[in-house]
């Protein structure tokens, strides 16, 4: 059902479908051609082809962190689905180079989470160039995390860091997404069999049901009781949203649809400000990337799902951040809500770069998504 009101400076439709409500300002979503400006800022700001890295901060020459250098990555990726050039691809093997050059060893990260972004990304990169070193890297990678830190304490699931203390979505989640990914690449159903057990485990011990995820279940060293960390972060949301949309296409089982579509709803409601619905800000730092992930993720559900209803949130945030940067630079912030201040960091403009890329340009149509 859709109704039609005024607010006295734009008209606003109320998309009502299967109890999702949105809110659509009438104000033009990104143009293509600020697809390209928000991209090509990213690059001129925070790109250093001479380190062949991501620069963290808008001046000097700190490198960006481990798992954000894998955003940044994947925000090249998504430049290079909406436009399949060359210099985007090209650019995909030098961010990879460079930070193999860096870290050439990744099971020296106790953060098994910034291990398994790597794995997924590079399924990513694998699909666009089709060359093995991604796919191997990234299997390698899944294979390390999951033999090395998955148990059945506290019922199972993989942890956090190599101490071994807490379970989180931050693993789990991603984690289930590179298992399937790899899956179907290396046609090896024992990964889809992992991905439905991981699945299963952050289902039943970091959801409520209502489609809210847990940050995280640990042992407390005082009572040695399971204690579970019930506050939720967009970037959590969003990968479950992934890891249930990957296994609903791979086993047609539709609950893992229904989660899905659970999990988009409950973000919507309790995740978001504004009459908008503007994905709530969680700050620069790690927090800077998450929204990002949520965009990337929602994405499959709306695309290869036919989820729609979903789509004009998306395309009203995607809006919004872009009016709000800097026109001096196209540098968004980590408040897609506000305009955007000085002192970004890459992972919080590159978040923002993304919802820009992956929803501005949408006219209404349905894109498929490379996987």
């Amino acid at each position: 059902m859709i109704s039609l009101l005024s607010n006295g400076h734009c008209l606003v439709a109320l998309l009502i479908a299967g109890g999702f409500a949105s809110l659509i300002c009438d104000a033009a979503p990104a143009a293509p051609k600020n697809g390209d400006m928000a991209y090509d800022a990213l690059i001129k700001k925070y790109w250093d082809p001479e380190m062949k890295f991501f620069r963290k901060e808008e001046r000097g020459r700190r490198k960006a962190d481990f798992w954000l250098s894998a955003q940044l990555w994947d925000t090249v990726m998504d430049q290079y689905d909406r436009t399949k050039s060359r210099e985007v691809k090209r650019l995909i093997g030098e961010v990879y180079d460079g930070f193999v050059k860096e870290h050439p060893d990744w099971t020296t990260n106790k953060y098994n989470d910034d291990i398994m972004w790597w794995s997924i990304a590079c399924t990513r990169a694998y699909k666009i160039t089709g060359e093995k070193r991604y796919l191997d890297k990234a299997k390698a990678s899944f294979d390390f995390v999951y033999d090395n830190f998955h148990d059945s304490a506290m019922g199972g699931g993989i942890y956090w860091i190599n101490e071994r203390t807490c379970k989180n979505s931050c693993i789990n989640s991603p984690a289930v997404i590179a298992a399937v990914r790899l899956s179907i690449l290396l046609k090896d159903p024992a990964y889809l069999a992992k991905a439905k057990s991981l699945y299963a485990w952050q289902k039943e011990t970091l959801t409520d049901g209502t489609g809210k995820v847990f940050d995280n279940i640990e042992i407390e060293k005082e009572t040695g009781s399971p204690r579970i960390a019930r506050f939720s972060l967009t970037y959590n949301q969003g990968t479950f949203i992934g890891a249930a949309v990957l296994l609903y296409q791979q086993t047609k089982e539709k609950a893992y649809l229904e989660d899905a579509v659970k999990t988009a709803q409950w973000t919507h409601d309790h995740l978001c400000r504004t009459e908008k619905r503007i994905l709530q800000p969680e700050g620069q730092g790690d927090g800077g990337a998450f929204k990002g992930i949520f965009i990337r993720y929602i994405k499959l559900l709306i695309d290869d799902c036919g989820r729609r209803e979903f789509l004009p949130w998306m395309m009203t945030n995607a809006e919004t951040a872009w009016s709000n940067r800097r026109e001096a630079d196209n540098i968004m912030g980590f408040d897609w809500s506000a305009p955007t201040g000085p002192g970004i960091e890459s992972q919080t403009a590159g978040s923002a770069v993304t919802a820009v890329l992956v929803f501005g340009d949408d006219r209404g149509k349905t894109k498929k998504t490379k996987r």
